[in-house]
C-alpha cells in the first residue's frame, strides 16, 4: 500500500484523502506553515514528531502552488517522490508562467513585466483600453489584483514594482477551463470543457459540460497536453481560458486540482481527486466522461443550511471551516439529465440561499434554457409586451 503525503491542509487536501481511502492508499495532509500533520481525512492536527521523515512516504503532492520559503519546505523539495516540484515552481509565478506559455506559443492576452508606472501605460496604450495588474506570486480568488487604465495607472502599488505583471483586459465572451491529467507514461485525458462565472475574481458556478465546445474541446487539450508534456507533468492540472471572437486565450494555469473540476464528484465517471490519483500511483487512468448536466456551485460565506438538501440530487460538500466573509465554505452539485432538467433544478435552489447566491444560482439556470426562452426573458425584462407592441419599463 502506497504513502502518499499532501502538501496543504485545505479542503483539496481533504478530498484527495478521501478518494486515497476509497483507492486504499494511505494519506496523510500536512499544513507546511505551521508543521501540522492530519492522518487521512481526520480533523485533529497534531505536530511534526521529532522523528519524522518525508522519506516515510513513497509519493508528494501539492494541493497548492503557492508554499512557503522555509526549512521544512526545503526539505520536502529534495524528496525524489515530489516530481511536480519544478512545475508547480514554475506556474507559481506568473512572470515564468507566462513566459513559458510564450514559448510554447500558445495564446494569451498581452502581457508585461511591471518595473515602473510607464509600463502600464505602455500595455493600456497598445491595447486601447484597461489592463490588469497582478501580483506574481500569491493573490487569488480575485486577491492581488488591481484594474487600471492609462490614466489611473498609479492606482497599482509602486511598492511591488518588479513583482507585478499587467495584461490587456479580455473581453470574453466565455469563461472556460479544462481539467486534464498526464500519467507517467505520457498519455493523457481530459475532461469536457466546462463553463465558468467568476463574480469579483471568486468563482461562484460551474457547468458542466460547456455547450457548443467541440471545436474548442480540441484546441484547449492541445494546449494543455503540451503544457504537460513540456513541464514532464504527472497528475491533475487545470487551465483556465477565455473565448474571446472565437479563440481561446490561456488565463492562468494551475498544477493541481481544482475548483472549476469539482462537478465531476457527482457528474463524471471518475473524479477529479481520484483521477489525480491513479496518476500519481500509475493504476489504471480511464479517460473521464460527463454522466450528467451538473452544476457546482461554490458556497461563499455563507452558514450551514440543511434546507439546501430539499432539492432532488442536490449532493452537498462541506468543508467544516470557520465562516467568514469572502471564504470559501462548500459546494454543492447539482446533477441533472437534461439542461432544461438542470436549469428547473437550479431554479427550486435559488430561493433557499441567500440574495448573493440566489443571483448567481438564478443565472445559472437562466443561461441553460434555450435560446427561444432566453430571448422571451430578456424581452420580458426590457420591456413589457402589451397590445400593440414592446414599451420600455420606466426606471
Amino acid at each position: 500500500m502506497k504513502r502518499l503525503l499532501v502538501i496543504g491542509d485545505g479542503q483539496l487536501g481533504l478530498m484527495l484523502a478521501e478518494a486515497a481511502s476509497r483507492l486504499g492508499l494511505r494519506m496523510d495532509r500536512l499544513s507546511p506553515e505551521e508543521g501540522l500533520l492530519f492522518h487521512g481525512t481526520g480533523r485533529q492536527a497534531a505536530k511534526l514528531p521529532e522523528d519524522w521523515r518525508a522519506a516515510d512516504y513513497d509519493i508528494l503532492t501539492a494541493e497548492r502552488e503557492h508554499l512557503p520559503a522555509n526549512a521544512l519546505m526545503a526539505r520536502l523539495a529534495e524528496h525524489p517522490g515530489f516530481k511536480a516540484h519544478g512545475a508547480i515552481a514554475t506556474l507559481a509565478d506568473r512572470r515564468t508562467q507566462k513566459a513559458l506559455l510564450d514559448r510554447l506559443q500558445i495564446p494569451t492576452a498581452d502581457w508585461c513585466v511591471v518595473e515602473s508606472q510607464a509600463d502600464i501605460e505602455r500595455l493600456a496604450r497598445a491595447s486601447g483600453g484597461p489592463v490588469v495588474v497582478k501580483a506574481a506570486q500569491g493573490g487569488y480568488d480575485g486577491r492581488g489584483q488591481w484594474r487600471v487604465d492609462a490614466t489611473s495607472a498609479a492606482a497599482a502599488p509602486a511598492a511591488l514594482y518588479g513583482r507585478l505583471i499587467a495584461e490587456r483586459s479580455v473581453r470574453f465572451s466565455r469563461e472556460l477551463s479544462l481539467v486534464g491529467a498526464r500519467a507517467a507514461d505520457g498519455r493523457c485525458v481530459f475532461y469536457p470543457l466546462v463553463e465558468n462565472r467568476h463574480i469579483e475574481g471568486m468563482l461562484r458556478y460551474t457547468v458542466a459540460p460547456a455547450r457548443a465546445a467541440r471545436s474548442a474541446q480540441q484546441r484547449a487539450a492541445q494546449m494543455l497536453q503540451q503544457i504537460m508534456e513540456e513541464l514532464r507533468y504527472v497528475g491533475v492540472m487545470t487551465v483556465e481560458l477565455f473565448e474571446e471572437e472565437g479563440e481561446l486565450l490561456v488565463n492562468e494555469l494551475a498544477p493541481r486540482v481544482h475548483n472549476s473540476g469539482h462537478w465531476s464528484q457527482d457528474g463524471a465517471t471518475l473524479d477529479q481527486f481520484e483521477l489525480h490519483l491513479r496518476a500519481l500511483c500509475g493504476l489504471p487512468m480511464p479517460s473521464p466522461r460527463a454522466e450528467r448536466q451538473t452544476a457546482m456551485i461554490n458556497l461563499v460565506g455563507c452558514d450551514f443550511d440543511p434546507g439546501w438538501l430539499a432539492v432532488p440530487q442536490a449532493r452537498l460538500h462541506w468543508y467544516g471551516k470557520e465562516p467568514r466573509a469572502g471564504r470559501k465554505l462548500g459546494h454543492l452539485n447539482l446533477p441533472a439529465p437534461t439542461r432544461r432538467a438542470l436549469s428547473a433544478r437550479l431554479a427550486a435552489l435559488a430561493p433557499l440561499l441567500d440574495r448573493e447566491h440566489a443571483l448567481a444560482v438564478q443565472e445559472a439556470s437562466e443561461g441553460l434554457q434555450p435560446p427561444d426562452e432566453q430571448a422571451c426573458r430578456a424581452a420580458r425584462q426590457c420591456g413589457e409586451i402589451v397590445q400593440g407592441g414592446l414599451h420600455p419599463v420606466p426606471g
